[in-house]
């Protein structure tokens, strides 16, 4: 009886977990209970499929593979469970498929076959219709089109049957629209798939993550009508802002008069009206910041605030100047916003790299979200050309949205206050001045000053290092430091600072890029070891975490050279020990400003915000890959 609720209580929490996109806590929770082997059969093979779809989601599919193969299936007769691990088995198996760079190739054939199977026998347990489409899907996508329309029939038939349980209450369900249209697309009876798809998406209403899904589903299929599909359920537009603050008493040159706030106010308004369902992200500085706010919070959109350190320093150098009022409404837009993001959480002290932070995380959190959603950002910007840029002011941050190829919707500032004859000077990121290095207001090259600087860092470790037998210590430091070494030797950059102990490796780079690619380069190294020979579990592996944000470069009297101090270096430290073996996790704020920088060669999967290590609170983390990556 104990024994049994255990169970039932470990399963529930795994679940709730997986539920709630804690991804890494729900694979602890599994991998914790699988060591103990202290389930019956029947919750063992439920727990390790849980694990399976907690390392399937977080783009893990090795070790989601790994896990369902220590299920034995046939025992797991015709029930739910068994409907779950096949189709998981059949996901597993697409994404291997869509994955593959030649589908006519045998291999990739093959996991079309493993997915097809996997997926029909889903269906023939449970009759449920969610496998039979993926199933003609991808038998669609392999060429096989006369059994691509059969299994797209059954989906229909177990949609439509009246004692299917998916068909209860089905007629009120997006997913039921969506499967329905699904099958329909690959029946080409586009008119039909057409209106299900239209329900489906009135239905999601402002479940994006949903519509999301459905227009990869069709994009995955890629036909004109499947493209004609997705782009009649558009996802809602990501917006990245910046603007221009209200001028500060005695500005020589009126840039941003008060006197014009309510025109402001005004366009951007009726630009928003333009774009329709939209996420926003910003920061809140008295001016176009709150304006945008607040145009945004009334037309009903989601927005999301970053604030570049603590609200009491912030509304003291952002906000204050502006008067009472302005603070009011400060305040009454972080009330209503679906997020607000502290960047640091220490004071302002005069680094304007915190302002450089705060840009570079509200576009890189702006790509993130698009690409979640199968969208393109946009930055929309209240911005007067050819004024000299500034670190982290809204020039700056149109410049660096240009150079990475992303389109910027600018209501030019000028033109409000009536001076016709000025126009913007933004150009695309061919133009001459797109990379243009920032400037004060004399026109001379901009340095930091400031006690801090933005790094990127890395900290690594090996699983289950501290299990490995004392007579192959000499061997562990040899393999590791000398394969640490070589990598080093390779890159075209150094990191500004390094420092081993142990199985430990700490790295600073200037750059996220080049902390990403020093990252892959070690995780496919220490994957490819033979660590039996260390006496070491042969899925022993790399654990990598990753973080960006100001640092103090201090020196150090007793190594006698400098070092890098500060809050952000012990959040890196407090990732690195709840990263899965051979996996690359990365916080939000990496991750941002990776993208803000390089959209090309990596790639960021959201896995779940979690916990870190000794109670230092919770992170959003995304495992690192690179985009062409086998």
């Amino acid at each position: 009886m104990g024994g049994a609720q255990h169970s039932s209580d470990t399963v529930a929490r795994i679940r709730a977990a997986l539920d709630a996109g804690l991804n890494v806590q729900a694979l602890d929770l599994a991998r914790a209970v699988i060591a103990e082997a202290a389930e019956s059969a029947e919750k063992s093979a439920e727990i390790r499929y849980l694990a399976a779809l907690a390392s399937a989601r977080m783009g893990a599919i090795d070790d989601a593979e790994v896990s369902l193969a220590a299920i034995d299936r046939d025992a797991l007769g015709r029930g739910p469970l068994a409907v779950e691990v096949w189709s998981l088995a059949g996901r597993i198996a697409k994404e291997r498929f869509a994955a593959a760079r030649d589908r006519a190739d045998a291999g990739a054939r093959a996991h079309a076959e493993r997915a097809i199977a996997s997926y029909s026998h889903a269906h023939d347990i449970g009759g449920d219709a969610y496998p039979a489409v993926n199933a003609a899907t991808v038998a669609w996508l392999s060429g096989d089109l006369p059994r691509s329309r059969a299994l797209a029939q059954q989906a229909l038939s177990a949609r439509s049957a009246p004692t299917s349980p998916a068909a209860s209450g089905a007629s009120s369900d997006r997913w039921h629209h969506a499967t329905a249209g699904e099958a329909l697309l690959l029946l080409d009876r586009v008119d039909e798939a057409r209106a299900r798809y239209a329900e489906a998406y009135r239905l999601a209403g402002h479940r994006f993550g949903d519509v999301a899904s459905m227009r990869r589903q069709l994009r995955l299929i890629g036909s004109p009508a499947a493209l004609e599909l997705a782009d009649a359920m558009p996802a809602p537009q990501v917006i990245a802002f910046s603007g221009h603050m209200i001028d500060r008493p005695g500005r020589a040159t009126p840039r941003f008069p008060a006197t014009i706030e309510n025109r402001v106010a005004a366009a951007l308004r009726e630009r928003i009206a333009t774009i329709g369902p939209a996420i926003g992200y910003a920061q809140a500085a008295c001016g176009a910041d709150i304006l945008f706010l607040e145009a945004m919070q009334d037309a009903g959109c989601q927005t999301q605030v970053v604030l570049p350190f603590p609200q009491a320093s912030y509304v003291d150098t952002s906000v204050r100047f502006a008067g009472e009022a302005w603070i009011a409404r400060f305040e009454r837009v972080l009330a209503r916003a679906n997020r607000v993001m502290v960047a640091t959480e220490e004071a302002f002290n005069g680094d304007d790299v915190l302002f450089e932070h705060a840009s570079n995380l509200i576009q890189g959190m702006a790509f993130l979200r698009a690409r979640e959603l199968s969208a393109r950002p946009l930055m929309l910007t209240v911005l007067e050309g050819g004024l000299p840029e500034r670190v982290g002011g809204t020039a700056a941050t149109a410049r660096q949205w240009l150079r990475i190829g992303g389109t910027i919707d600018n209501i030019e500032i000028a033109a409000l206050r009536g001076d016709s004859e000025k126009s913007p000077t933004l150009r695309g990121a061919s133009g001459q001045d797109a990379t243009r290095p920032p400037e004060t207001e004399s026109g001379a090259v901009a340095t930091t000053t400031s006690g801090r600087s933005l790094k990127s860092l890395l900290f690594a470790d090996i699983s289950g290092y501290t299990r490995m037998p004392e007579q192959y210590a000499p061997r562990f430091a040899e393999m590791f430091l000398g394969t640490c070494k070589a990598i080093l030797d390779a890159l075209d950059f150094q990191p500004v600072h390094v420092n081993t102990h142990g199985d430990g490796l700490f790295l600073v780079f200037d750059l996220p890029a080049q902390a990403a690619e020093f990252a892959g380069r070690l995780r496919r190294a220490m994957s490819a070891f033979d660590w039996v020979t260390l006496g070491l579990a042969p899925e022993t592996g790399a654990r990598i975490a990753l973080h960006t944000g100001p640092l103090f470069r201090v020196f150090d009297p007793v190594t006698e050279r400098f070092t890098f101090y500060g809050t952000h270096v012990n959040r890196a430290a407090r990732l690195e020990p709840v990263v899965p073996p051979r996996q690359i996790f990365a916080t939000e704020e990496f991750a941002a400003s990776l993208l803000a920088q390089d959209q090309d060669r990596f790639a960021c999967d959201y896995v779940g915000t979690m916990p870190l290590a000794k109670k230092f609170g919770d992170a959003r983390l995304y495992r690192l890959r690179w985009v062409h990556e086998d």
